[in-house]
């Protein structure tokens, strides 16, 4: 990405699985709550439609899974993938207490490697996912999920925005993400850039505002 500022680096995988599995039980008051606006927003660019199967990309706790799941009613699908063993745990207990098991799976995995066949989604979403991972492979989450969306299909990533001028929230974060990788292991990255650079038709893109951090909701064709 010449003639940018570059994005920082990120912790290793396995120590951002080790993490999500211990937060997994407490995510929605660690980082959640102010989440929740933003994969809001997110989930109308998504646009879920009865009848269809979607796909979201590091799940979580499966908030957003569940409003997929009643979106997508009896005869659609929604699965959701996470890295973490707790999450996902902590996702399918959501998913039952809802009465949506019947619609809505969890699978454990990697997002750059992920175990589902190809061209089986409409669509897929990723909140606040795209920018845990290290530089190298977010080139290869993107990839994957254009893999296993049918072409045509789409997909929606919100995620931090590195673009546009240095808003002084953005540096005091970036800041803290060099001093504290551990804790604020996500980072901004080049959001609609990165889904282009993927061969992917940008059809929309919104940039918000989340405790003057900006976040770009970026909705392309596969």
């Amino acid at each position: 990405m010449s003639g940018r500022p570059e994005i920082a680096r990120v912790w290793t995988t396995t120590g951002t699985r080790a993490r999500y599995d211990r937060i997994s039980r407490s995510y929605e008051l660690i980082e959640g709550v102010w989440e929740r606006p933003v994969r809001r927003i997110g989930l109308d660019a998504l646009s879920a439609a009865p009848g269809e199967s979607l796909i979201e990309v590091g799940c979580g706790p499966g908030y957003a899974l569940v409003d997929i799941a009643r979106a997508v009613g009896q005869d659609g699908r929604a699965v959701g993938v996470d890295l973490a063993d707790g999450m996902c745990r902590v996702a399918r207990r959501r998913v039952i207490r809802r009465r949506l098991a019947q619609r809505a799976w969890l699978v454990q995995g990697d997002a750059s490697r992920l175990p589902l066949a190809s061209g089986s989604f409409d669509g897929a979403f990723m909140s606040f996912v795209l920018e845990l991972f290290d530089t190298p492979q977010i080139p290869l989450v993107l990839a994957e999920c254009q893999r296993v969306v049918r072409p045509g299909g789409r997909l929606v990533v919100a995620s931090l925005s590195k673009e546009g001028p240095e808003p002084p929230m953005r540096r005091l974060y970036e800041h803290g993400h060099a001093r504290f990788p551990r804790l604020l292991d996500c980072r901004p990255i080049y959001v609609a850039r990165a889904v282009r650079e993927a061969g992917m038709e940008i059809t929309s893109v919104r940039t918000v505002s989340l405790w003057g951090l900006p976040v770009e909701v970026v909705r392309a064709r596969t």
